[in-house]
């Protein structure tokens, strides 16, 4: 069809004035005949237009978020994990799960967060199995990270902890509390429900800056690595930082990326709290107005800076309001550009590489194991999230060195790239070969072997050029 065809071609001027010209008749006539085929052949293009429309939209599927923060303090003294058996004597702050949605049409993804030490890949396992009977849900499209503070109640068995007895003591020699564990299960399905309810139109924005809130925390002191300080040794201090906002601009929720241990408190404390990644996260939602998630990154290697030993009210802790708060809204606020058009796409792969020669294996992390002509590997899974083309969220359960996750995003394809640590449980430490041959307490509490920086690098970034192609 072609509208500029006849007497209505853009170019005939005599034919747009015969049409000013025409009036109309009850009999028949080529005037009369002449505007209804106008009307005709309009009324078919205005119909083709409409339908591409309707295809255009099916094609362009709209952008949802929504983000929900749900406490999980518990009402009874719970034993604190991170150091030495201690029970907790009150709360100082509280804890939460904070959960985002985020989904493209196709594809939604659920990050969960949480004021939590760490739990086994055994226990997250259980969690989306649970999950999926209950709501359809797939355990790939689900994360949980926690934020690793040492002030906060053991959930679910320790699993690889327990095989090291000779590095971390009777760590383990206590009564765990399965009410709990229960508890804080309940409440993340409870908070994927509400956040699955409180999808609505979103834009997605990405920023990434620098916080000098963390150090190296392997410190040579008379000939020994020791926890510590050590200003000269490597440290990941990368803000990544995703926005999601509504179409008015107005905030749905944060997710915050950053590398730190949660052990500004030490072994002495005995008071339930969110340790720094706790603290930040209240003291941005206090000033944004909407949740934060607080997603650690490598943070193997890595302490706060400060520490401040056992005293809950050192004001120091304070500092971090301006070292790691004040840079989380300061980025936040610099994320000018926002967009509707997001693709998300989740995947996974298995990163093998030896087991530490003589440590035993549990039961319940068998889907953990593979052995290859009589050697005993240790199977990575590694979770990416790729949003539109410039951007990938990578994730392990790992304590992940620094140096590692610096060295995979300086050879990643794409524009931006986050490491989210603790992610789906934790196989403990994955050090450098240097720090196996340095010693130290991290190697002494890895699974793995000094052969699994060369693996685990390779593959995590053949996996990620793969993503890009």
């Amino acid at each position: 069809m072609n509208l500029e065809e006849g007497p209505f071609n853009r170019n005939n001027r005599s034919g747009w004035k015969h049409l000013h010209s025409i009036r109309f008749h009850f009999s028949g006539c080529p005037e009369r005949y002449c505007i209804m085929k106008f009307i005709s052949r309009a009324f078919v293009f205005l119909s083709a237009v409409l339908a591409s429309c309707v295809v255009y939209a099916a094609e362009q599927p709209e952008f949802r978020a929504a983000c929900v923060k749900i406490d999980i303090t518990p009402d009874t003294p719970q034993w604190l994990q991170g150091y030495a058996p201690r029970q907790s004597e009150g709360i100082h702050d509280r804890l939460y799960h904070r959960i985002a949605a985020m989904d493209d049409g196709a594809t939604t993804f659920y990050m969960v967060a949480s004021d939590l030490c760490v739990i086994s890949p055994a226990f997250y396992d259980d969690f989306t199995k649970r999950l999926e009977k209950e709501t359809g849900i797939s355990p790939k499209n689900v994360w949980w990270s926690t934020s690793h503070t040492h002030s906060g109640p053991h959930v679910g068995n320790q699993d690889l902890g327990a095989l090291f007895a000779a590095s971390l003591g009777d760590r383990f020699s206590i009564t765990l509390d399965a009410n709990y564990w229960t508890f804080v299960v309940d409440k993340i399905i409870a908070g994927i429900k509400e956040v699955q309810s409180k999808l609505e139109p979103a834009r997605l924005g990405i920023g990434v800056g620098t916080a000098k809130a963390n150090i190296n925390r392997r410190e040579l002191r008379n000939g020994k690595i020791v926890l510590g300080e050590n200003p000269g040794g490597p440290v990941d201090r990368q803000l990544g930082l995703i926005r999601l906002e509504r179409q008015d601009g107005s905030l749905i929720g944060l997710i915050a990326n950053y590398a730190i241990h949660g052990t500004c408190l030490h072994g002495g404390n005995k008071q339930i709290s969110g340790d720094v990644p706790g603290w930040v996260a209240t003291y941005v939602e206090e000033r944004a107005g909407a949740p934060m998630l607080f997603v650690n990154g490598a943070e193997g290697n890595v302490a706060p800076l400060p520490t401040v030993g056992n005293d809950i009210n050192d004001p120091r802790i304070k500092s971090f309001e301006q070292t790691l708060g004040q840079p989380i809204l300061q980025l936040n606020k610099s994320i000018s550009e926002t967009t509707d058009k997001v693709k998300l796409a989740i995947g996974r792969t298995i990163v093998e590489t030896p087991r530490r020669e003589g440590l035993p294996w549990l039961e319940e992390l068998a889907a953990y194991n593979n052995t290859i002509d009589g050697t005993h590997h240790v199977r990575i899974p590694v979770f990416s999230l790729k949003i539109n083309d410039d951007t990938v969220v990578w994730a392990a359960p790992l304590e992940l060195f620094s140096e590692i996750a610096l060295n995979v995003r300086a050879a990643s394809p794409f524009k931006t790239t986050l490491y989210f640590g603790l992610t789906n449980g934790s196989l403990m430490y994955l050090p450098t070969k240097a720090a196996f041959a340095e010693g130290g307490y991290e190697p002494s509490v890895s699974p793995f072997t000094p052969r699994a920086e060369e693996d685990f690098f390779g593959g995590v970034s053949q996996y990620l050029k793969s993503l890009k192609q």
